[in-house]
């Protein structure tokens, strides 16, 4: 009864378009209320301290560095570079261009960790260039939105760090383990690419000679080799999470000073933009906290892992069930705000059916990511209709299609888990 009053409320509120922090504060209010501790002055304490015991970890300390160092690396302006080496890399294939955009998702994602940052930063270029060479507009907005699911899977990200924050695990195997399924996603998107090319009347450009592509790598490389000093770092011991984050965004400033393309205004929206979106994230970490106190003096993780036992007891149909639940659940609500509320429920299904926490991390992120490109949320699919002009019905039905490779690899990172565990295995061992 708590649980379906907090959700109620909540998903009505958000339905209302009233904010994700608001809503959640207001349903998890509602909630101590259901268990009779709103009486009196004791709410005045109560929830606030729940607040201030979920926000009050050090591991948080780490988020903010990470997100500016992704702002920082759009605010230096990587995005011609970047487009630049991806084109001489595999701008010849077939579907070439297309190929480029799913290319500069992986670099551009390498150096910011996120998909919003990747559809904004590359996204009028990338579409621009496509149409220009003989794309539906349609097509290469779509293309955009889902390519952008690579970088934050893939690199370190927030979305990342946070999982390893809530559900306690290493952030070094984190980091590590998001390098197979964003490799698959990328080798998946290029034959979705080279599949539907054959319906574009697209020239084929000639293959660039070697010491054209050896002279834009070292040219725009420098910048890609961040992603690798925050895995390296983190992986070998030399830098905790918190250190590899502050290496990653004086190693971005160095570059920027270098490229003389920082300047202070640049700078300056960069911090605001990290200030706002780190706050917005401490505030629902702390209600999701104070949310997860209902839940759990009103014993309802327990309750919902007893339902589904009684559902099924069988391990590969729970994680059908979660992947349907995901996808479903990223369609309504950004991916971040889901975690958090997610993280503390699904944990004791997760232990009690022996799945490792790493590898259900990756399904939780890469499912819910899959929302950005799905409407009515679909957060990419909003920023790329302003950059390609186009509607959102058009940008919808194109994305329709992506669809497929997307949930296809959502599939092999469910029930391959080689896929995500091969890697931090391998160099961490078990």
């Amino acid at each position: 009864m708590v649980a379906l009053a907090i959700f109620g409320v909540f998903f009505a509120l958000m339905a209302l378009g009233v904010p994700v922090v608001i809503a959640l504060s207001l349903g998890t209010l509602v909630g101590f209320w259901q268990i009779g501790l709103a009486e009196s002055l004791r709410l005045l304490y109560t929830f606030p301290m729940n607040i201030l015991e979920g926000i009050h970890s050090p591991a948080l300390t780490a988020v903010p560095f990470f997100i500016l160092a992704g702002h920082l690396m759009t605010a230096i302006g990587l995005t011609d570079r970047i487009f630049m080496l991806a084109n001489l890399m595999v701008g010849h294939l077939r579907a070439g261009l297309a190929q480029v955009n799913v290319v500069c998702s992986l670099l551009f994602g390498g150096v910011t960790g996120s998909a919003i940052a990747d559809v904004a930063g590359i996204g009028n270029l990338v579409i621009g260039q496509m149409e220009k060479h003989g794309y539906p507009r349609s097509f290469s907005a779509a293309l955009t939105c889902a390519s952008s699911v690579i970088g934050p899977t893939m690199w370190p990200s927030v979305p990342l760090l946070i999982y390893a924050f809530g559900a306690q695990v290493s952030v070094e195997r984190m980091f590590l383990a998001g390098i197979g399924p964003g490799l698959v996603l990328v080798i998946v998107l290029m034959l979705y690419n080279r599949y539907v090319a054959n319906r574009f009347d697209v020239p084929l450009a000639q293959a660039p000679k070697a010491k054209l592509v050896f002279t834009e790598l070292t040219r725009s490389g420098w910048a890609l080799l961040a992603p690798l000093i925050i895995i390296g770092s983190v992986t070998t011991g030399l830098a905790t999470p918190v250190e590899s984050g502050v290496i990653a965004c004086a190693y971005t400033l160095i570059l920027g000073l270098c490229y003389r393309t920082l300047a202070f205004t640049r700078l300056r929206h960069a911090i605001g933009e990290t200030v706002i979106l780190f706050g917005s994230i401490l505030m629902i970490i702390g209600v999701s906290h104070a949310m997860g106190f209902v839940l759990t003096y009103d014993r309802v993780p327990q309750r919902i892992a007893e339902a589904v036992l009684m559902v099924t007891e069988n391990k590969y149909a729970f994680l059908f069930l979660v992947v349907l639940f995901f996808l479903a659940l990223g369609m309504v609500l950004e991916n971040i705000p889901a975690m958090i509320i997610l993280i503390p429920i699904m944990m004791p299904l997760v232990d009690h059916f022996e799945i490792d926490r790493i590898h259900f991390g990756l399904i939780m992120v890469y499912g819910l990511l899959i929302g950005i490109v799905t409407p009515p949320v679909g957060v990419a699919l909003f920023i790329v209709t302003r950059i390609a002009d186009i509607s959102f019905e058009r940008v919808c039905w194109a994305a329709a299609p992506f669809l497929i490779p997307l949930i296809a690899v959502l599939i092999i990172i469910t029930f391959v888990p080689e896929v995500v565990l091969f890697l931090p295995d391998l160099l961490l061992g078990h």
